[in-house]
């Protein structure tokens, strides 16, 4: 379950994040006072240049008074423009690195995270969600604060003019204050449940995007726009709630501005029994009750899009704190060479989301160095599983899987990966060339180590047809399933790795490349430790043991001969699978 963050959690961590750029915001606040300062001095030059020279016919000093309010005007400009420029760039580096963290983290996750996380919501935090943070750090500095700085110099202002007519105007701020606060404190939850039926879309479309062949090919066009229009009317129903709630907020200010002017002109001609003489000073307040109502309406009119802002914040930190349930070492070992002998110690495993279900019980497992094993059994018994431990995918709940005799908790990651290498029948490839996908893990290698991996399980042939060999650019009309198999499989060739684990590698490409990806599963296993997840049992005839997995661990173990002169698990496999062909 994620965690939830609260509107001043979300706010507190954005402004720690702002910490390194101190001398920038630093100068940000100076404009913005500047700023603040200049408007509320317009409207008192104004009353001024009425009172004393417009209305008794002073016409001396009205030149300067204009010149300067003309001068104050471009201050206020510039003092803008840099200011915007400058907080831009502090918002965008503060997102940047924001994004890095959480990126950072999310490559820190172990794979049940993946398996439970959609990667369309991984990828709407990352980007959608980073993006509104961008929006509400420039809602905070360049529109928020300088909005409240403006406030409180316009009360300011207005008790040094004339503390009756301001006590009377400002009487109704409480009330609004708290009535908007209210409100905003019902509309954030109702935009987190926004930023979440986002996140859905994202997930599903990905998903659909991810499997068109497949949608396409059993006719489910209809059946997933259904789907997809049912998330989309739910995002659509969230989203009008927010935003009727925060549209109150705007009621609420007009409101308060309309009982503003009533208390200035009430309080102007029955409490101060004010005269023509004092029409200066009048429209300074109508001008100081605009100013002082504007910003309200604007961070009012903002408290949607902010509550907004906030939700989207909070799931960019959710990616950011996310704790891996499988950890680094505290002082991990790092040895430079392996022999590849692994162990099983008294193993139990469940997946973290079906804690009481074990998958593997009591496990004891020996494999020697160099030794090539297959793993079989029914679909679901544990044999994907049992291959993952091996890399560390995912911890034991009891007992430990060893490496040459060094505990894979107590292992660098780094040299973990350096010396067990998975190859699974995803074939996954990255944009980019062919050579870059086979080097992607050791970009050290050099052309001719590619091309020579290439030639040795029989690739070379196939690249070399191509218009640009291994500089063509990898993409599903350049390259056939099984010729991807094969640009993964010289991938794990390259990095030579002393343990492979192969999670049936071959059970979704045609025959011929099929021989081609088997002669280069052999070439790999060769003088290393190989474990091989196998469901054509055809394929795993010549390795040195077969596991047959059932009912939470090892139900059989022994050669094809062997267990082929049993009447048990392996057998009948094997003899349905040959009624299947």
């Amino acid at each position: 379950m994620e965690r939830e963050y609260s509107k001043a959690t979300v706010l507190k961590r954005i402004f720690r994040c702002m910490k390194p750029y101190g001398v920038r915001i630093a100068l940000v606040v100076f404009l913005m006072l500047v700023q603040s300062t200049i408007i509320t001095l317009l409207p008192a030059i104004s009353a001024e240049a009425v009172d004393r020279h417009i209305v008794n016919g002073s016409m001396e000093d009205l030149v300067l008074k204009v010149a300067l309010y003309i001068l104050l005007v471009l201050i206020w400009w510039a003092a803008h423009v840099a200011r915007v420029h400058i907080m831009a760039g502090v918002s965008n580096n503060v997102v940047l690195t924001i994004r890095e963290e959480a990126y950072r983290n999310v490559l820190r996750q172990d794979m049940h995270w993946f398996d439970e996380h959609s990667k369309g919501r991984i990828l709407s935090r990352l980007v959608g969600d980073a993006s509104s943070l961008n929006d509400m750090l420039k809602q905070l500095v360049t529109t928020i604060v300088p909005n409240v700085f403006q406030l409180v110099m316009i009360v300011v202002m207005m008790f040094i003019l004339d503390g009756t007519l301001a006590a009377a105007v400002t009487l109704c701020i409480p009330l609004v204050a708290i009535s908007s606060a209210v409100l905003f404190h019902l509309i954030y939850p109702l935009w987190q449940r926004f930023r979440e039926d986002q996140g859905r879309i994202a997930g599903y479309s990905n998903e659909a995007f991810t499997g068109m062949r497949t949608i396409q090919a059993l006719g489910a066009q209809e059946e997933c726009d259904e789907a997809f229009g049912k998330i989309n009317g739910e995002t659509t129903v969230s989203w009008v709630k927010a935003v009727r709630l925060g549209d109150l907020v705007g009621v609420v200010i007009d409101l308060g501005q309309g009982l503003g002017y009533a208390a200035l002109f009430l309080s102007a001609v029955f409490i101060r029994r004010l005269d023509a003489s004092s029409v200066g000073l009048i429209i300074a307040f109508t001008g100081y009750i605009s100013l002082f109502w504007q910003p309200i309406r604007a961070l009012a009119n903002m408290s949607n899009q902010l509550g907004n802002n906030l939700a989207a914040a909070a799931r960019v930190l959710t990616l950011v704190d996310e704790e891996p349930t499988v950890v680094p070492p505290s002082s991990p070992r790092r040895p430079a060479e392996a022999s590849g002998r692994i162990q099983f110690v008294d193993v139990d495993f469940a997946y973290p989301d079906e804690p009481g279900r074990l998958v593997i019980k009591g496990l004891e497992l020996t494999v020697r160095a160099g030794e090539s094993i297959a793993l079989v059994g029914p679909t679901g018994a544990g044999k994907t599983t049992l291959a993952s431990l091996v890399a560390r995918f995912y911890d034991p709940v009891r007992g430990k899987v060893l490496i040459d005799g060094v505990d894979l908790r107590d292992y660098d990651e780094e040299a973990l990966r350096r010396h067990v290498c998975v190859m699974t029948q995803e074939s996954v490839l990255f944009s980019g060339t062919i050579g870059e996908n086979i080097a992607y893990g050791r970009s050290d290698a050099t052309e001719e180590e590619i091309e020579a991996v290439g030639r040795a399980i029989g690739l070379d042939e196939v690249v070399r047809r191509l218009p640009k060999g291994y500089g063509t650019a990898v993409s599903d009309a350049a390259l056939s399933q099984g010729q991807r198999q094969l640009v993964a499989l010289a991938r794990t060739l390259l990095a030579d790795p002393a343990i492979l684990v192969l999670d049936e590698a071959t059970s979704s490409i045609d025959t011929r490349s099929e021989i081609l990806v088997q002669k280069g599963i052999a070439l790999l296993s060769r003088s290393r430790t190989s474990i091989i997840v196998a469901h054509r049992l055809s394929t795993v005839r010549n390795v040195d043991r077969i596991l047959v997995i059932a009912g939470q661990g090892i139900v059989e173990q022994g050669s094809h001969e062997e267990l082929m002169a049993r009447d048990g698990i392996y057998r009948r496999l094997v003899l349905s699978q040959r009624e299947e062909e």
